[in-house]
């Protein structure tokens, strides 16, 4: 296994432009070009409550879901992905085209997704039913990356990844799409990692294939994967919001079939007996703490349940989300979020959560949607955040 620093020069040197400590300096923020140089030539780590910086230089550096996890580890963080086996919503992934076939006359959806999804193998599991029902030379795909803030340049990677030919600048892969619009019935456009892009990327990018879902009704079929900021583009300028006409679709909450793939896919012949739903419980079925159940039942098969909350409060992955809250959010943010802590539901589910404290919790994957004295409300997803957070938020 390669060394942080060894992992990071690569990085940043094989680049397309290479990048410079002075350019990850002035665009991710909070972090010094020196501490960067001394990470990339080996003469320092990242100090321990600097997690969150080192995964904003792994999404500036567009490293892949697996890179992303890789590098983590080097740097002696956990995960940010949970691994998961590729046979899991196949029927949510199917009914997904169903519904996208239908609508009219403009097919496009916006894959909500919180935070810790992991968007392969799910996103492959996306590509390979598109290529069923479009076939393959009808069926594109583009990631986005946060390395560069030009939109030439990155129209330039778009058009490479769609496999145009002379793309340069915005305009010529508008020209190049057009092109394969018109040469068939129908086309399938999947974008992936819009949270990674720049604001202007993501304006011009939704601006694009608004133009182009107008242009070519019923033919131009496109489904993009996001979480906040896709869902801002949906909602937040009422009327003039750039995807104000796309369906919302969320991906589905873990049950019964994933905790088994799960199992048979991480820890073979572990005993689940009778704990299936105490699980469910326990994680709030948020796919970290779920794998975390599974890992402290093969390591530890003597704990009592009682007892998981507590010690997966203590986990690395939740200390550093409310941490992070605790460094970032005024005093008063600060009690606001204490006081939510002392209830189980916390307010009112809406489409589009209007409190921006409230919103940032949800898509942190700290709340979720859930039925409560009759209502859909937004509630914390299991005790053991509730620990961490009552913990960490009185401490300072």
């Amino acid at each position: 296994m390669q060394t942080f620093a060894e992992l990071l020069a690569h990085y940043m040197d094989d680049a397309k432009p290479k990048i410079s400590a002075n350019k990850m300096e002035k665009e991710i923020g909070g972090i010094t070009r020196q501490a960067i140089l001394n990470w990339k030539n080996g003469k320092s780590m990242p100090d321990k409550n600097h997690r969150d910086k080192v995964l904003a230089c792994a999404h500036y550096l567009g490293l892949t879901e697996r890179e992303t996890n890789e590098y983590l580890l080097a740097a002696g963080f956990t995960k940010e992905y949970v691994d998961f086996p590729e046979a899991i919503f196949t029927e949510f992934i199917r009914d997904l085209f169903a519904k996208i076939r239908q609508i009219r006359p403009y097919p496009v959806i916006l894959l909500l997704t919180q935070a810790n999804w992991d968007e392969p193998p799910y996103r492959e599991a996306l590509l390979t039913q598109a290529k069923k029902y479009y076939s393959p030379n009808n069926v594109l795909h583009i990631h986005l990356y946060s390395s560069s803030n030009n939109l030439d340049d990155y129209f330039s990677e778009f058009g490479e990844q769609c496999g145009f030919n002379e793309v340069n600048e915005v305009s010529h892969f508008e020209q190049a799409l057009r092109g394969r619009l018109k040469q068939t019935e129908q086309l399938f456009f999947l974008v992936s990692r819009f949270e990674q892009g720049s604001q202007s990327v993501r304006e011009n990018l939704a601006r694009l294939l608004r133009s182009m879902s107008e242009t070519y009704a019923n033919r131009f079929h496109v489904i993009l994967c996001g979480g906040e900021k896709l869902a801002d583009m949906k909602y937040q300028n009422g009327d003039m919001s750039l995807l104000n006409h796309a369906k919302v679709e969320h991906w589905p909450e873990l049950g019964f079939p994933e905790i088994y793939a799960l199992r048979d896919y991480r820890f073979k012949e572990l005993q689940l007996h009778n704990v299936i739903d105490q699980f469910l419980t326990i994680s709030g079925a948020h796919p970290q703490l779920l794998n975390d159940c599974l890992e402290l039942r093969k390591e530890k098969p003597e704990l009592s349940l009682d007892d998981y909350p507590k010690e997966l409060s203590q986990r690395d992955y939740v200390w550093q989300l409310f941490t992070q809250l605790q460094h970032n959010l005024d005093t008063s943010a600060k009690q606001q979020i204490l006081e939510w802590l002392q209830r189980e539901d916390v307010s009112d589910a809406q489409p589009y959560i209007l409190h921006p404290l409230l919103r940032q919790l949800y898509w942190k994957n700290l709340l979720v949607e859930r039925e409560f004295g009759g209502k859909q409300r937004l509630c914390w997803r299991c005790e053991a955040l509730r620990i961490a957070g009552k913990n960490i938020l009185n401490s300072s």
